[in-house]
């Protein structure tokens, strides 16, 4: 009877194969979560940009603030009239859009719009709405 003197070959080869794997399995993980932590950082300076015009045309006087927001224009970096009420761009082509569904309605609905592409190239966005009246 033959006694078993060590680990044979196959069984090396299967545990590499499961340590692999499982290695796999946690590299994609991390990956993911790393992914999720910078959407969630992204997110968050939207959602701030978004205060910071919501706050200023909630300033603004009623009668100037179809003048001063433009209706749908969509406003990026280069030219914009925005930036410093939001503090610059600080996400990848971020835009910001603001309109209105019908400009001569009192109580005006004013609906804003943030659009930024995340690291994967993803369109993302975050958008607002509050109503103004005389």
């Amino acid at each position: 009877m033959k006694k078993n003197r060590g680990t044979t070959l196959i069984e090396i080869l299967i545990a590499t194969l499961v340590f692999t794997v499982a290695l796999g399995a946690l590299l994609s993980a991390v990956t993911a979560s790393l992914y999720l932590v910078d959407l969630s950082r992204e997110q968050a300076i939207a959602v701030s940009d978004l205060r910071n015009i919501m706050e200023r045309i909630r300033a603004t006087a009623f009668n100037n603030i179809v003048v001063q927001f433009p209706d749908a224009d969509a406003d990026g970096p280069a030219g914009n009239p925005y930036s410093s009420i939001v503090g610059g761009y600080r996400l990848n082509n971020q835009s910001i859009t603001v309109s209105y569904p019908d400009v001569n309605s009192d109580p005006l609905e004013i609906r804003v719009v943030i659009t930024w592409q995340d690291k994967r190239g993803r369109t993302q966005s975050a958008a607002a709405s509050t109503f103004r009246t005389r």
